[in-house]
């Protein structure tokens, strides 16, 4: 069955499953350098949902200039399209000219966006936080020292969402093609063209621990499951979505039945669409200073 999936409407999706599954831990500890902040980058930075969670939930100080980075430009485009009329619902007075300006009692916050590499980007700027969620893994080992490299001395960083190794699937499908297609997975994730890292969680609290200063870190995993009334809000698309990208990354893979992959991918499809699947992904939250 041919799919087409949305990369932003999977961006919007999981905004309501990564707000229950930011540790809240890490979250308190970065709430007095968000208090102090003047200017904030986020790299990775997608549609903006990052945003939108820190001004809704009261994080943000009354000054601040908050940059959004990402290679994408459809990504931003959508960031500059969706967040004004938002912030409008929210009460706030927008005014555009480069940037967004977000205005509401006391509190103004410049948006400005920005479409190139997160470490070209940083190689001429300092900010006071750097923010880069569900992005690390993304990234090979070389890239991340590259980046570390841009980061001046004295910058925070908060980087929740970082996968590290786990992925499951329930109930199960084929009991023990299950468990070879989340290996064959993750070992994609170095194969391909563009590698990732799928232990990139504990390689972060690993380079916090040792080369910089550790402030907080704990598990920020992904728990998506059906309540008595289905998924919540847009979660079962988000369901689709994941299954889609672990299935296409696999369809050329020589190690992988690519039947059974088929009907493999055919029966989680299935199971969201009948209320049943529950995924979980491992990640860690963490937060250091440079």
């Amino acid at each position: 069955m041919t799919r087409t999936y949305s990369q932003e409407r999977y961006l919007a999706a999981k905004r309501t499953i990564d707000d229950r599954s930011l540790n809240r831990h890490v979250l308190e500890e970065l709430e007095p350098i968000l208090a102090d902040a003047s200017e904030v980058v986020e790299i990775g930075a997608g549609i903006g949902t990052m945003l939108q969670r820190l001004l809704d939930w009261g994080l943000l100080p009354d000054r601040l200039t908050y940059t959004l980075v990402d290679v994408d430009g459809a990504s931003i485009a959508a960031a500059k399209e969706r967040l004004p009329d938002w912030a409008a619902s929210e009460g706030y007075t927008v005014s555009q000219d480069s940037g967004i300006t977000l205005r509401r009692n006391d509190q103004e916050i410049r948006i400005e966006t920005a479409v190139m590499d997160a470490a070209d980007y940083l190689s001429t700027e300092t900010p006071d936080l750097v923010i880069g969620s569900a992005l690390l893994d993304l990234l090979d080992s070389a890239e991340v020292d590259e980046l570390f490299d841009r980061l001046p001395a004295g910058c925070h960083c908060y980087f929740p969402i970082t996968f590290d190794g786990g992925t499951t699937f329930q109930p199960t499908v084929f009991p023990s093609f299950d468990d070879h297609v989340v290996e064959r997975y993750h070992e994609d994730m170095i194969r391909r063209e563009n590698p990732g890292d799928p232990h990139a969680g504990q390689h972060l609290l690993s380079r916090a621990a040792n080369d910089h200063t550790l402030i907080a870190a704990g598990a920020s995993d992904w728990v998506v499951a059906p309540t008595e009334n289905g998924y919540q809000a847009d979660e079962a698309y988000f369901l689709h979505h994941i299954v889609d990208t672990v299935a296409s990354a696999l369809v050329d893979d020589p190690a992988v039945d690519g039947d059974r992959l088929v009907r493999w991918e055919d029966h989680r499809h299935e199971q969201i669409l009948r209320d049943e699947l529950v995924y979980v992904a491992h990640q860690l939250d963490v937060l250091l200073t440079v």
